[in-house]
């Protein structure tokens, strides 16, 4: 079955959401993966599914250059209109695929995918391009989520999209996926990356009240999005509302934190 994930359409149509919602939770992620790249001001960084700038915007003050790199066209613009707007010099944008990118061999000090490699339909492609335009002892941090039965905001977040689409199968764990990281080490391993390390991170899904947290999804997760866009105004109000009770169900008491689990995996060329 075609990976969603994996194509165009529900990054296009999340894009200016996820620059406004999901941006700023992702920083917990981008500052952790930054901070194992360990990065010098002299050098050049490749950022790949760049989305709206969430890394390449956190990295600009410390580098040399950046070439962010995705396939989502407002996306790109999005965080060409921040890198007019802020004046920034050092940031190169580029509408193109990870699994075939436009650069040099040897091009790029330190390569980074905060959650888009890992719904490329071909990693192994996109390892292999990292690993081609990296300059020898060149680091690369890839991110992903671990099973949702270890967070509970995807929990919640999972349960609710159950509820209005019943079709939609439970969350499993698969050891045979990126989120386990014993899988996850050796694929890197696999793709010529040496002293692989996987790190957890543990970031927040923010949580102020039933209607807000669920309009932010409604926006800005991709499935969601997709989902809603599937049918008219009538029918998904009918699932809005079964959204919302389910979700004041879930949350009487309020959390104390709605946390989202990943893993880092960092290696070298």
């Amino acid at each position: 079955m075609a990976n969603l994930l994996s194509t165009k359409t529900p990054w296009d149509l999340v894009a200016s959401a996820y620059a406004d919602i999901t941006m700023p939770m992702f920083r917990t992620y981008a500052s952790a993966a930054l901070k194992l790249l360990e990065l010098k001001p002299q050098d050049s960084l490749v950022d790949i599914a760049c989305g709206p700038g969430t890394v390449a915007l956190l990295a600009a003050p410390n580098v040399e250059s950046i070439d962010a790199l995705d396939f989502s066209e407002p996306m790109i613009k999005i965080l060409d209109d921040i890198i007019r707007e802020q004046n920034i010099r050092n940031i190169k944008t580029i509408c193109g695929d990870g699994q075939d990118m436009p650069y040099e061999n040897n091009q790029f000090d330190a390569a980074i995918s905060l959650f888009g490699l890992m719904f490329f339909d071909d990693r192994a492609k996109a390892y292999a391009e990292i690993r081609r335009t990296l300059k020898p002892g060149g680091k690369a941090v890839i991110s992903c989520w671990a099973p949702v039965s270890e967070s509970n905001g995807f929990q919640l977040v999972f349960g609710t999209l159950r509820q209005i689409n019943p079709n939609i199968p439970a969350p499993q764990t698969d050891i045979e996926s990126l989120e386990n990281p014993e899988f996850f080490r050796n694929e890197l391993e696999q793709a010529g990356f040496r002293d692989v390390e996987i790190h957890r991170v543990t970031g927040e899904i923010p949580f102020t009240n039933v209607k807000d947290f669920w309009n932010d999804m409604v926006q800005a997760n991709a499935p969601i999005a997709m989902y809603k866009n599937s049918m008219s105004d009538e029918a998904w109000q009918e699932k809005n509302q079964i959204a919302l009770n389910y979700l004041k169900e879930q949350t009487a008491t309020k959390p104390e934190a709605l946390q989202a689990h990943a893993w880092l995996g960092i290696g070298k060329k």
